[in-house]
């Protein structure tokens, strides 16, 4: 069972314990109008610190808050940060891909936190079939 407590709540809980933000979920919902359930993005080594049925987005880069997008004054995990890490957590999110223009974002600085955290392959081969990539090894 998810605990239901939407991002701004969990956020506050937990902000002195781990570092986190608001998860893709919760900011795909409140951009986008996109489903009905927030989540919240942690350091993926942090899982076991966070207590409770919440649900998580793992990102594999220490330092993610520090690109956080700011909406209504509560940081969301950025772009850049939920597409690297995307290897890391269950198909729930690659199928949130679809609702994200892939041009629109920073490609060296996703290239680099995918590298950070070994998802490299993985994000390579999403933006060589987006189209993102060209001639890329």
């Amino acid at each position: 069972m998810v605990i239901k407590l939407n991002c701004e709540d969990a956020y506050w809980e937990l902000r002195n314990r781990v570092e986190v933000t608001c998860g893709p979920l919760s900011m795909l919902r409140r951009i986008m109008g996109i489903g009905d359930a927030d989540d919240i993005a942690i350091y993926v080594n942090d899982t076991s610190k966070v207590p409770g049925n919440l649900r998580i987005f793992k990102v594999g880069v220490v330092g993610f808050s520090n690109r956080a997008i700011y909406i209504s004054g509560l940081p969301h995990v950025s772009l850049e940060d939920f597409i690297s890490s995307l290897p890391l957590n269950g198909i729930e999110y690659w199928r949130l891909i679809n609702r994200v223009n892939l041009t629109h974002i920073n490609t060296p600085l996703l290239l680099r936190l995918s590298e950070e955290a070994g998802t490299l392959k993985y994000i390579t081969k999403l933006l060589k079939d987006a189209g993102v990539l060209i001639n890329a090894s």
